[in-house]
């Protein structure tokens, strides 16, 4: 066995060993001098204590309303069964919780968490805007300057960190409940945990002055931003809003996402 093949099977063994108690003895054989197995299991502990920690850590820190709902008890396992099937391919940890959302509607099986999937996708929509590239919008008076006829069949630019997620559950009425410090919310609103949690809602993700925050949608305006998205011209966004509803108040909507720089100029390509 050449050294490169040597120095692989040792990492491989390692790496394993740092995942799975059981295979500490497979690593032993690849050790020379081999280190007394109680000495070798107290490093290997301490070395696995701290992988645990970090990927629980970066987990919490995309995750913390997730973290809050489960507990730290279930948030330890999932941390440690998510890592398993998704050990981190990427230097960067701020991404090594991409695929929990979809990770935990299996992990869950109790039917009255089934939620726990949209409320992960929310937090996580959140968690990659903070670090999604900026756009500076037009002003008022480029809007104006640009006209409505032309505007309305234009594609239009979207902030590279919004993110419009439709829901099966209450996923924003359940986050806003665990946001203590959100100014957005009124006395009445803040902290409420949503009547009925089974009921199905649109989110809309921004960062405004690089603040990420989640705004409530209609399923109209979710629908249109979805559109506008994809490279619809505006005209071709509304048609889908008014087919959902006949009332859609586009003047108000439009006021929200340039309030939120949801919507930053036109498409250039």
């Amino acid at each position: 066995m050449s050294a490169s093949e040597t120095l692989t099977s040792l990492q491989m063994a390692f790496a394993a060993a740092l995942d799975d108690p059981a295979a500490d003895a497979a690593l032993v054989a690849h050790l020379r001098p081999a280190a007394p197995n109680a000495a070798l299991q107290e490093r290997l502990g301490l070395y696995r204590g701290n992988v645990r920690s970090t990927r629980r850590a970066a987990l919490a820190s995309a995750y913390p309303v997730l973290a809050a709902l489960v507990g730290d008890a279930y948030f330890d396992a999932l941390s440690r069964d998510y890592a398993s099937a998704h050990p981190s391919r990427d230097a960067d940890l701020n991404r090594f919780g991409a695929a929990l959302p979809a990770f935990i509607e299996r992990y869950e099986t109790d039917a009255r968490y089934a939620c726990f999937g949209d409320v992960a996708r929310l937090e996580w929509a959140l968690h990659v805007a903070a670090f999604a590239a900026n756009a500076e919008p037009l002003g008022a008076a480029q809007w104006q300057a640009i006209g409505a006829e032309r505007l309305m069949s234009a594609r239009l630019a979207v902030h590279p960190a919004c993110a419009a997620l439709a829901s099966r559950y209450a996923a924003l009425a359940i986050w806003r409940a665990h946001q203590y410090d959100d100014q957005s919310l009124d006395d009445t609103s803040r902290n409420a945990w949503p009547e009925h949690i089974d009921t199905p809602g649109w989110t809309l993700v921004v960062r405004p002055r690089w603040r990420p925050a989640a705004l409530a949608h209609t399923h109209a305006a979710h629908e249109a931003f979805v559109a506008l998205q994809r490279g619809a011209t505006l005209d071709d966004a509304l048609e889908c809003a008014f087919a959902i509803d006949e009332a859609f108040d586009f003047g108000s909507q439009w006021r929200t996402w340039i309030e939120a720089g949801a919507i930053v100029g036109l498409r250039e390509d």
